[in-house]
């Protein structure tokens, strides 16, 4: 009996024993450090990724089509800015004076003053306004005098200069030949303004300020007083003080 026992235990402990699984693990590497992991879980994982990859792929379009349109936004943006810069309306250009139009008179005139001191001269500017009804004309050279507050002329030399163009002798050359016949048109609410320079002022400050004094063909004398006592500093003791006078600027109104 007891042998019968040893022949038939192996046999009872086989049975008692669970059942092997049929799953094989399968050992997987990821950033140096190994993992084990069923075959069923990375097919499982596989599949979800592949789905999201083709859920994501078609939420955008394919490149060529993306270029496409793109290309063709910009080039559409392109053409309306373009459109929009050739709309813009080109400069109007000022209105003939009549020829028959008037000299300007005093009466008619509104004058302005302004004054800056640069490193070797003061810069004098007058303006004149046309605060009449109708248009007319000025000498675009006029005959420029600075005098005191009693109508004395002060100790200085004249000439004429052309602003840009820094020489004096072709725009006294001008001044000569236009003197006469050169003239500007001022619309109502127009202005002119005459720019000087005085330099090299060497005598005592002119007491409370000189008088800018233009004389004009066919319109007159008109006096501007000013608070400018003195011009340019004195580099040229001995020298005479010199004044340089632009032909008339014109300013059409805004």
């Amino acid at each position: 009996m007891k042998r019968w026992f040893l022949l038939i235990l192996p046999f009872i402990v086989a049975a008692c024993e669970p059942a092997s699984s049929s799953l094989t693990v399968v050992a997987t590497t990821v950033n140096g450090q190994e993992f084990t992991q069923a075959p069923g879980f990375s097919v499982t994982k596989l599949s979800m990724l592949t789905a999201q990859a083709e859920t994501v792929t078609t939420g955008y379009p394919k490149n060529d089509a993306t270029f496409t349109a793109l290309m063709a936004s910009k080039y559409a943006l392109g053409t309306a800015m373009a459109a929009t810069v050739t709309a813009q309306p080109s400069e109007t250009p000022l209105p003939a004076i009549p020829a028959e139009a008037p000299f300007c008179q005093p009466a008619d005139l509104q004058s302005s003053f302004a004054s800056n001191a640069a490193t070797q001269q003061i810069l004098l500017s007058t303006g004149l306004k046309n605060t009449g009804a109708e248009a007319c004309f000025l000498q675009t050279w006029p005959q420029v005098r600075l005098v005191d507050r009693q109508g004395k002329a002060l100790d200085v030399d004249y000439g004429y200069f052309d602003i840009g163009s820094g020489n004096a002798g072709a725009a006294a050359t001008k001044r000569a030949q236009e003197y006469a016949s050169a003239k500007v048109g001022l619309w109502p609410g127009w202005s002119v303004w005459v720019n000087l320079i005085w330099q090299n002022w060497c005598a005592a400050p002119v007491s409370v300020g000189i008088v800018i004094r233009l004389t004009f063909n066919n319109s007159g004398v008109i006096n501007i007083p000013t608070d400018v006592q003195a011009g340019g500093p004195c580099n040229a003791q001995g020298q005479r003080s010199y004044v340089g006078i632009a032909k008339l600027v014109l300013m059409p109104a805004p």
